[in-house]
């Protein structure tokens, strides 16, 4: 079955991140990947050294170049960088009827503590973006941002993203993996209720992308008929198996082993 994705991100020079590890990522759910660059990072396992952004015309270019031509099944978004970049993807998601499977993972701070959007970014993600999208996942820090409430705990994540879903995602995902304890528990809210995946805390040190890769996952597996339950499973699994991998990449933290069989 042909899908096609469009990630919205930024350039990554490592390949650990951003729209590098969404392709990645779509290739191995066999899908066909599209991007728009929304920024260029000069990143290696350490940190994040530089990012500039991209103009919002020549994002809003890039996404009405592959959205006029081919059929897109779903969209993705992660760094976005700037208020402007914000609002030119919420306004071409809404012009070319993309919501449905659009998934957003808003990205704020980089792993190592960089900022990828600013405070009129944050703002404008909540009031354009949000109301979009069919699932967000916000990790810990970003669920705090976006709900304005500290999250340390199970409770706490099930609360800001009630919060969160109130702004408009029809689901939110608040995953686990900063959250104190052994167990990498995400907590999803669909509105109705919510719903627990449990898993072992995995000791690895192959963790760059790990955000930007499971939200990407997710989005191909929603984009491939799966319900969302099943898709946040999945995500899950390729997750813990893609970051058992031996080969170390760079002095800091490695990036994922996106080619892992699923």
């Amino acid at each position: 079955m042909n899908r096609t994705i469009l990630t919205i991100s930024a350039f990554d020079s490592s390949g650990a991140t951003g729209v590098a590890c969404d392709l990645k990522t779509f290739q191995t759910f066999r899908v066909y990947g599209a991007a728009a660059v929304t920024a260029i990072m000069a990143q290696n396992s350490l940190a994040v050294q530089a990012l500039s952004a991209v103009s919002m015309e020549m994002v809003g270019q890039q996404i009405e170049a592959i959205a006029s031509d081919m059929k897109v099944h779903g969209v993705k978004s992660g760094i976005l960088a700037t208020a402007a970049n914000v609002q030119i993807v919420a306004s071409l998601i809404d012009a070319f009827h993309l919501k449905d499977g659009y998934v957003l993972d808003p990205v704020i701070l980089a792993a190592t503590g960089e900022p990828m959007l600013d405070e009129d970014g944050l703002r404008a993600m909540k009031d354009k973006l949000l109301p979009l999208a069919f699932v967000a996942t916000p990790n810990r820090h970003e669920a705090e941002a976006l709900s304005g409430m500290a999250v340390t705990d199970i409770p706490s994540a099930k609360e800001a993203a009630r919060r969160i879903q109130q702004m408009g995602p029809r689901n939110v995902i608040v995953t686990g993996g900063a959250l104190e304890g052994t167990r990498a528990i995400d907590v999803w809210y669909d509105g109705q209720g919510y719903h627990l995946f449990d898993a072992p805390r995995l000791a690895s040190q192959n963790v760059l992308g790990i955000g930007h890769t499971f939200s990407a996952s997710l989005c191909a597996l929603l984009a491939k008929g799966c319900l969302p339950a099943e898709a946040i499973d999945r995500s899950k699994k390729y997750i813990a198996k893609a970051v058992q991998h031996p080969f170390q990449i760079g002095k800091g933290k490695g990036p994922l082993n996106h080619t892992v069989p699923m």
